[in-house]
């Protein structure tokens, strides 16, 4: 195995030049997770090491890519600002990782059609930067914008900042120039001859695809003209519990706001433990304006008497601004245990209050301390981000995950479902898809059939032993380690980082 490797080293440095190919030991470990903390036990079912970190700049390298992957038998898994929170950006196998991030050239903008293409590796928030440098909006921002790559967040079914207004990142991309399982490079639109969904075009099929079935290197995004006025306002209320009716009484209403967002007390304590000038724990109510000036000041004055008889109290311009402004920084408080944990899930709007009621119970059944910001997705659902900290060099860490098992349970029952798949939550496939679930694998078989391109993740989930029986995992059995550790859970010493106060 050495020596293959050896030459598969030799090989990538004939394609990138050895600046750009990376046997480090340190790299590779930094490769090998993403946003999310695991235990060190999840070595021992995937080997998330990968063999070599490369890190092209054309799409042509990246075809050169992929062709030598299929050629050498390596796993090729394509990685973008490391944001994820389910591992569809790290190796189960090893093989070659692709880092994106030096695709960042913005390639051209056009301000008549408001229009920007840009290359794969370039985050949203630097996008976004430089269309409001030349007059413009990109409407739509993940919340790790600052992070998040084009392509890292459109392959993972991005929703963010904006989503309610404007939809998610499939509505804001024209056009994608695609490197293929083959090889081939191709586009799925044609992005000059018309603008939005009008006509037949495969730019969804890569929505939420995990970098399974192609590699995205460009996007061709379409912007809007910057708004005059964008304002972000802030209403507490006594606890979460207590603004539990706000996303569904502002979804049935007439205000179009540009975001929505609730944020947890326990995660201003969590923020107030590291940040001694955050507001003191309670329920909040972001909700951002957009558009012409007298238009926002109107709906502010409207909004506050609506809020006001939901229960909210309006707080200070300031207050509002430093949590607008500070909406790309909420997970500070990982520095107090080193481990953060943060899941995600969709329920419909009328079911919000179910879902904080039995998200509540998993918490105290578990004995852990949980934040659950959300934000409204459009009227029809709610985005609800769940988080934790996590002490993982303790015995009882890694019985947190429990909780993403629990949660995703809720999100089920609630006719909701967990946001993504990748490789720690491939489990819940066959419940998102049901019927479905073959078609899925079929496609995949179709753009990929030597399973080169991420594999092993999303319709089935490969473990670090390329042998039978042993391959693969079955969802069962994922839920069902999940399971046992739920019940140590509930014995294990409860959580206690910070107090309602705030105080470690």
């Amino acid at each position: 195995m050495a020596t293959s490797l050896d030459y598969s080293f030799r090989r990538l440095v004939n394609i990138l030049g050895p600046e750009r190919v990376s046997r480090s030991p340190m790299e590779r470990l930094m490769a090998s997770h993403d946003f999310a903390s695991l235990p060190k036990i999840a070595h021992l079912q995937w080997k998330m090491v990968p063999d070599f970190v490369v890190v092209p700049k054309t799409s042509e390298e990246v075809s050169r890519l992929v062709e030598f992957s299929y050629e050498a038998g390596l796993p090729l898994v394509p990685r973008g600002g490391g944001t994820g929170l389910v591992g569809g950006g790290v190796p189960n196998r090893g093989g070659i990782l692709v880092d994106m991030r030096r695709m960042d050239a913005i390639r051209a903008v056009d301000p008549d059609r408001r229009t920007m293409t840009v290359q794969a590796g370039r985050t949203w928030k630097d996008a976004a930067d430089a269309a409001a440098a030349r007059g413009l909006f990109l409407p739509v921002v993940p919340l790790g914008g600052p992070a998040s790559t084009i392509a890292g967040w459109y392959a993972t079914g991005g929703v963010g900042y904006g989503s309610y207004k404007y939809g998610s990142a499939r509505d804001v991309v024209l056009d994608l120039e695609v490197v293929l399982p083959s090889g081939e490079v191709v586009h799925t639109a044609d992005g000059t001859v018309a603008l939005g969904p009008t006509y037949a075009n495969l730019t969804p099929a890569f929505f939420g695809s995990e970098g399974t079935i192609g590699l995205i290197t460009e996007a061709t995004l379409q912007l809007r003209p910057k708004p005059e006025e964008l304002r972000p306002l802030a209403y507490s209320f006594k606890d979460l519990w207590s603004a539990r009716e706000v996303p569904a009484s502002l979804a049935a209403s007439d205000f179009e706001p540009y975001q929505v967002s609730l944020l947890d007390p326990v995660h201003l304590a969590f923020l107030r433990a590291v940040r001694p000038e955050t507001p003191e724990p309670q329920g909040v109510a972001m909700v951002v304006l957009e558009g012409p000036k007298d238009e926002v000041v109107a709906s502010e004055k409207e909004l506050d008497g609506f809020i006001a008889g939901l229960g909210g109290k309006k707080l200070a311009e300031g207050v509002a601004r430093a949590q607008w402004e500070g909406r790309f920084d909420l997970y500070a408080a990982r520095r107090i245990t080193g481990g953060l944990v943060v899941t995600e899930g969709v329920v419909p709007v009328g079911r919000f209050p179910d879902a904080l009621r039995m998200a509540g119970q998993v918490m105290r059944r578990l004995r852990m301390q949980v934040a659950v910001n959300s934000f409204l997705l459009d009227r029809n659902a709610v985005g609800m981000v769940p988080y934790f900290l996590m002490r993982e060099g303790k015995l009882a860490g890694p019985t947190h995950l429990a909780f993403v098992k629990k949660f995703g349970d809720v999100a089920f029952a609630l006719g909701g479902h967990p946001q993504g798949l990748g490789l720690f939550n491939g489990f819940n496939f066959p419940r998102m898809h049901k019927g479905a679930a073959g078609m899925y694998g079929a496609v995949k078989g179709v753009f990929d059939p030597h399973a080169t391109v991420n594999p092993g993740k999303t319709v089935e989930v490969w473990t670090r032993y390329a042998v039978p029986v042993f391959s693969t995992v079955p969802p069962e059995v994922m839920g069902l380690g999940l399971e046992v550790a739920a019940l140590v859970r509930r014995i294990a010493p409860r959580d206690e980082h910070v107090s309602v106060g705030g105080e470690p």
